[in-house]
């Protein structure tokens, strides 16, 4: 499991496809408009003190959440990391369980990952060992070299 929390402790900065980076001011205004990628960005600015923005982990959260709520897997994926590790909320595995699934539905390889570690290792509510193999396995055959190592040491 110390390969998972390592995950876990990995937030993503990306810009959305085919989009120059815009100024701090112009992301802040596209984030308040609704702009889920702007949204994403203005969080990961927040969590990393990134465009000369103080860390705040709590702010970070609130952009993290908007842009999930949208529905941006890699924002629920964040959002995630942020409720199991307690950075920025109250750790909530429950919750974040939900929104690592959204990401992971989404085919996202690493939350596809993490969903199996956490169904695995009852993160977040019951252990379910099949579906948690089955989530390491889409995660493996999606490229993730921590799932096919984590399937390996599972047999």
């Amino acid at each position: 499991m110390g390969k998972a929390l390592i995950c876990l402790l990995c937030c993503w900065l990306l810009a959305p496809p085919a989009m120059s980076a815009p100024s701090l001011a112009q992301l802040q205004a596209q984030a308040r408009e609704g702009d889920p990628w702007a949204q994403l960005n203005l969080g990961a600015a927040y969590d990393h003190g990134l465009s000369g923005l103080a860390p705040d982990p709590v702010k970070a959260v609130h952009w993290y959440r908007q842009a999930a709520e949208q529905g941006l897997d890699k924002a629920q994926f964040n959002l995630a990391h942020c409720l199991a590790t307690g950075h920025g909320v109250p750790q909530d595995y429950a919750e974040a369980r939900l929104w690592m699934r959204r990401a992971a539905q989404q085919g996202m390889a690493d939350a596809q990952f993490l969903m199996g570690v956490m169904l695995l290792a009852g993160l977040g509510g019951r252990s379910a060992v099949d579906e948690g193999r089955a989530w390491l396995q889409r995660a493996a055959m999606g490229g993730n070299a921590d799932a096919i190592d984590y399937l390996k040491n599972l047999q």
